[in-house]
């Protein structure tokens, strides 16, 4: 979060800079309704015997966010925005079944913590996340008189982990950072309404999660390493003043 906070004090200070020559700037603010698909690669390594598992899946969300803006017509129509999700995103829940020592139990899932504990094995446990706050700051740059933009961000989010663990170990929240690329399509609906269409990229640096249990030899936790992306296709309703 305080890269995305220095980020925006960025922003503001170039827009402020922007608009003591600007002659003639434009607002936007509007809501937006997203359909995202996710894809998502993660490994998991138990303390103790450094045993690894790996899952990969593939997640579709929808969610609503908003946005405002400003464009600056002497800069060639150059767009700052700032966007933000107030909607918690809430993974599908999973479960999975402990393993055995002889690993002979049902296949350990990616997430969570794992244990090799006889008195365990064989228990289920539930998986919870959620994605939450997130937002992103932009800019966006006309493509000469066509009404698209091509747009690039900067995204900060906040991972929940909300596990319910037979081990005693947790996963605490992680801040999520990345970037997102894409084009939109500003279209008239009057001389106030606007709408847009958009698609878009976006991908997190990789993230790595530490339990919260140590194990018998010193030093070891259960840890969760992942890579995660996805695509939007997003509609956008809003007013220009």
């Amino acid at each position: 979060m305080k890269k995305l906070t220095t980020i925006v004090a960025s922003l503001l200070v170039a827009t402020l800079s922007f608009a003591s020559t600007a002659n003639s700037l434009e607002f936007k603010a509007g809501v937006t309704g997203q359909q995202a698909a996710y894809f998502g690669n993660v490994e998991e390594t138990l303390k103790d015997s450094g045993r690894k598992s790996s899952d990969e899946a593939v997640a579709a969300f929808s969610y609503a966010s908003i946005f405002g803006e400003v464009s600056f017509d002497t800069v060639y129509g150059v767009t700052f925005g700032l966007e933000y999700t107030p909607d918690s995103i809430t993974m599908e829940d999973a479960s999975r079944t402990i393993q055995n020592p002889n690993g002979t139990d049902a296949t350990v899932s990616a997430l969570g913590s794992g244990t090799t504990d006889v008195e365990t094995a064989g228990e289920q446990q539930l998986i919870k996340a959620s994605v939450e706050d997130m937002m992103s700051v932009y800019i966006a740059v006309p493509l000469m008189d066509t009404g698209l933009f091509a747009k690039v961000g900067y995204t900060n989010a906040t991972l929940n982990t909300k596990e319910t663990l037979v081990t005693g170990s947790s996963y605490k929240d992680e801040d999520l950072d990345g970037m997102n690329i894409g084009v939109y399509y500003d279209g008239g609906l009057g001389e106030m309404l606007f709408y847009r269409v958009e698609g878009s990229y976006q991908y997190f640096d990789d993230i790595k999660i530490t339990g919260s249990d140590v194990g018998g030899t010193a030093g070891s936790f259960n840890t969760i390493t992942a890579e995660l992306g996805g695509i939007a296709a997003k509609v956008s309703l809003g007013l220009k003043f």
